[in-house]
């Protein structure tokens, strides 16, 4: 059996409400194979986004351990963490978090210029540029390079979202409610997209509350009072939506 590409173990993470903690994760466990397509369900509130930005090391677990390639996240340094969030990881959330001043071309090179050195992206800008069009042309969005996401669709912006996460060619592509924000035809042109980009190779792990989503992973998980419960999937290794699922711990 070939090593996890994430490893996640006994995942604890509080909040505090109030003066009261408000306990999200409480042991939740989870895995992802190389060339994966997994999705993590659960209703709305149950700490899918938490755990989400937890394997992104985007926060930091209460306890609990995240191997990401073999290498536990949480006991790098400070500057070997950003590097695993900026090179090894690209992001897609619900809402698209682009930066409105700047056109779709400059919004997806921010995020190589941001992982570079100033002399670093000197050297990169121009192959940096040209694999952001190429990357943009793929996603049919080659005649809208100088737009501002205010003349943009919700679809569009969300095109440009994924872009900016592949410019930096990461392993995994973590999605947190890629179509919460879209309407269901459009949201079905982002599945498609995110289903083709996995087909060509790209490991994926997306959370989302809509069952219905799990129809385009290999597998899916529940998370479910703070840990997560596995959902046997049937033979075909694709994810029938109206098949009943045995539910375990892992």
């Amino acid at each position: 059996m070939s090593k996890p590409l994430l490893r996640a173990r006994n995942l604890h993470k509080s909040y505090m409400m109030g003066r009261e903690p408000l306990r999200v994760l409480k042991g939740a466990s989870f895995d992802a194979e190389e060339g994966e397509f997994v999705v993590i369900t659960g209703s709305s509130g149950s700490g899918k986004s938490t755990l989400l930005h937890v394997l992104g090391a985007l926060d930091v677990p209460d306890r609990g351990t995240v191997e990401f390639d073999g290498r536990s996240l949480f006991d790098l340094a400070d500057v070997a963490r950003r590097r695993y969030r900026s090179h090894d990881v690209g992001f897609v959330f619900q809402f698209y978090h682009l930066l409105p001043e700047c056109n779709v071309l400059e919004n997806v090179l921010m995020a190589r210029l941001v992982a570079c050195s100033f002399w670093g992206w000197r050297q990169v800008r121009r192959q940096a540029r040209h694999e952001a069009e190429e990357l943009l042309e793929r996603l049919g969005l080659s005649e809208r390079l100088r737009h501002r996401p205010n003349e943009l669709s919700g679809g569009e912006r969300q095109r440009v979202a994924i872009a900016r996460a592949l410019i930096n060619h990461p392993a995994l592509l973590l999605a947190d409610e890629p179509t919460g924000n879209l309407d269901t035809e459009v949201g079905r042109d982002i599945l498609r997209l995110l289903t083709e980009l996995n087909v060509a190779g790209q490991t994926i792990v997306m959370v989302t509350h809509d069952a219905k989503v799990a129809a385009h992973a290999h597998r899916y998980v529940r998370l479910s009072s703070g840990v997560i419960r596995k959902v046997e999937s049937p033979a075909d290794g694709r994810v029938s939506t109206g098949s009943a699922a045995k539910e375990t711990i892992p």
